[in-house]
């Protein structure tokens, strides 16, 4: 990290920086690091309703301006209803139980996913159940991996893991199968990159298998977004960089991050 051998921790910098930082607290309450899955889902609305009438486009930037500005007008939205609604972050959600939290996030799913693609399909809603099934299929499986428990290095209870991880890794093959019969090259891709890293955390114990298994899935669903949306990448990597820089100069902490725990 380049912000790290500018101002490593404990250096005249970077306690000039971090005082400088705190100053931008309540700004970055409206940036959390959800944004990340949230906006992929109303992109992945676009690149599906635009699908419909061009199978094979990539790398467009024809919708950058209207992309932009959802991305703007959801980041308040959410931001504040989440706040009315104090929802809980996804790990801490039981989602065998009937929540406020869990609703939200449902309701939050198919609205966003619906928005982005009647903006692009002119309402040619044909297609809109099977497409919509296979990406919640998706969306799923990543909420099954965020709600399993840990502490420290291990993961609490193997059991119930073991039963989230097969729930989630039967959904990508759903996602995967589901999307080849629609001709959706997006959905079915992404499930079938992402699913490695379900196998080796239905497997494994330590906590880095489930950092994997959390970060890389979204990721992953949103470079092959990207791959349509080009214009998608840029507010990514701005999101990226904000709270990679804001989590180390306040917290000392590189978040997000490729990386996982070592020990």
């Amino acid at each position: 990290m380049l912000l790290a051998r500018y101002a490593p921790v404990g250096s005249q910098r970077y306690e000039k920086l971090t005082q400088s930082i705190k100053s931008f607290d309540k700004i970055m309450e409206w940036i959390p690091a959800q944004l990340f899955g949230i906006w992929s889902i109303f992109v992945a609305g676009m690149t599906a309703g635009k699908a419909q009438t061009d199978r094979f486009y990539f790398w467009d930037w024809s919708d950058w301006l209207i992309g932009i500005g959802g991305l703007f007008v959801i980041t308040l939205i959410y931001s504040s209803l989440k706040k009315k609604f104090n929802v809980k972050e996804i790990s801490k959600i039981e989602f065998h139980k009937k929540t406020v939290s869990g609703l939200f996030y449902f309701i939050t799913y198919i609205i966003l996913f619906a928005i982005g693609w009647i903006i692009t399909s002119d309402l040619v809603m044909n297609n809109f159940i099977y497409f919509y099934s296979s990406y919640l299929g998706y969306f799923a499986a990543i909420v099954f991996i965020h709600s399993i428990k840990y502490e420290e290095t291990q993961i609490i209870d193997q059991k119930y893991k073991n039963i989230q991880i097969s729930i989630a890794i039967f959904a990508l093959i759903f996602c995967i199968m589901f999307g080849i019969s629609i001709d959706d090259p997006v959905i079915s891709t992404a499930s079938i990159v992402s699913l490695p890293f379900l196998i080796v955390l239905l497997f494994g114990k330590h906590i880095r298998h489930l950092e994997r298994a959390k970060f890389y899935p979204i990721f992953i669903f949103s470079m092959f977004v990207v791959s349509r949306e080009a214009w998608f990448l840029i507010p990514l990597l701005i999101l990226f960089f904000i709270l990679r820089s804001y989590n180390y100069l306040r917290y000392q902490k590189v978040y997000p991050t490729f990386g996982v725990t070592d020990d």
